[in-house]
């Protein structure tokens, strides 16, 4: 879907929002400057008093942190610097309308915002009666899950859960110095899981290989010039198109795609060429993130915007990340799953003909951002017709 109007509306609301966090407190550990009009880019080094300099004067390689690797850590670093963080309630959950049978052994999940670097999650209430157990889990490589289970729902009976969170999501520029970065000379373990093909992403197609190739035997001249050759020979051959979900096959047959598709065709060009990246799934919306390492070792994630306004480093956008990634294993499903979608099961006896249906769907209430989507939502449909 196409996000220019949403950035620039996003751009102002984050020029409000920062303005009085800069005025409550001034802190080292707070962005200590947010005026976008002088785009002044803060990196978060200063929450622990160390500079950039004094990070980038460190010689002694680092041992790799799998939380690192991951992307949870919210230190300051040489990687991405956050800015006009954005305070939202928000909702989540799943709403039951049964039919003239009633359930027994309910089994209901939903994926779960989690903590990312650039995304706070606090739970601050809930909507769970007595007779619902509930509980998160958390799944290998990037979601999260929030499990609602019942012994019994009767017939005509509606039901709401839901928890409910405050989500403090930031934007993200790109770091001021790309030239330091690189890419991985070895994989850890749990980069591999961001470096073969995943549902509806083949790594092994031979445009994908030929492509990948083709950058850079073109020698770019650093790493992230590298990157940014996978994201423009995207953008420039890939015409948007929404549509239903494809195979990125399909999508590089006729060069048509819509965010899916075309964050796919990055994600595989990256990991062909040896740069592990992965998608992230943002409320009717996904892009991919590609990972570097510094002149230290340490590595990063770094996001792009294959569909929409370009943007290349950096990502302005308030809208909750549900997860990270696109080769998950689910309890739930036997298959491995390209996203961490909801979830229903139950003991029914079957419905009489002309009967109606249970009704089981995901609650997301975005709170302030509901607007936004809507018009985004409005927007997708036109460009279907």
């Amino acid at each position: 879907m196409q996000l220019n109007r949403l950035h620039k509306l996003m751009l102002l609301l984050a020029a409000i929002q920062a303005a009085p966090l800069a005025a409550q407190d001034s802190s080292p550990a707070d962005v200590a400057n947010t005026d976008i009009a002088k785009d002044v880019k803060e990196s978060k080094d200063s929450k622990d008093g160390k500079s950039k300099a004094s990070a980038r004067a460190k010689t002694s390689p680092k041992k790799v942190d799998p939380n690192v690797i991951v992307g949870r850590v919210v230190e300051g670093t040489n990687g991405v610097n956050l800015f006009a963080p954005r305070s939202m309630d928000m909702q989540f959950g799943m709403r039951f309308a049964t039919n003239d049978n009633s359930c027994t052994s309910l089994l209901a999940t939903i994926p779960f915002p989690m903590e990312w670097p650039e995304q706070t999650i606090e739970v601050v209430g809930n909507q769970m009666p007595d007779n619902v157990a509930w509980q998160f889990r958390d799944l290998p490589a990037g979601a999260k899950q929030l499990i609602m289970r019942m012994n019994s729902l009767g017939p005509n009976n509606t039901l709401e859960l839901v928890v409910q969170v405050k989500v403090v999501k930031s934007f993200i520029n790109a770091p001021t110095d790309t030239s330091i970065f690189r890419i991985p000379k070895s994989s850890a373990k749990e980069l591999k899981w961001y470096l073969g093909s995943s549902p509806y992403i083949d790594i092994d197609l031979s445009e994908i290989k030929r492509t990948a190739k083709k950058i850079e035997d073109s020698k770019p001249e650093n790493a992230w010039r590298h990157v940014e050759m996978i994201y423009d020979w995207v953008r420039d051959n890939i015409e948007y198109r929404n549509g239903d979900l494809r195979q990125i096959k399909e999508a590089l047959k006729d060069k048509q795609g819509d965010c899916e598709e075309m964050t796919g065709i990055f994600v595989a060009l990256c990991r062909a060429s040896d740069i592990p990246a992965r998608c992230v799934w943002i409320p009717e919306h996904c892009y991919p993130e590609f990972y570097l390492e510094d002149q230290d070792g340490v590595g990063y994630w770094f996001p792009c915007q294959a569909a929409g306004e370009r943007q290349f480093g950096q990502m302005h956008d308030y809208r909750p990340i549900l997860q990270k990634g696109d080769r998950f294993k689910v309890p739930e499903e036997v298959a491995m799953q390209r996203y961490v979608s909801h979830f229903f099961s139950c003991k029914q006896r079957p419905t009489i003909k002309g009967g109606r249906d249970l009704v089981v769907e995901p609650v997301l209430d975005l709170g302030p951002l509901e607007a936004e989507v809507e018009a985004l939502r409005q927007q997708q449909q036109q460009q279907s017709r």
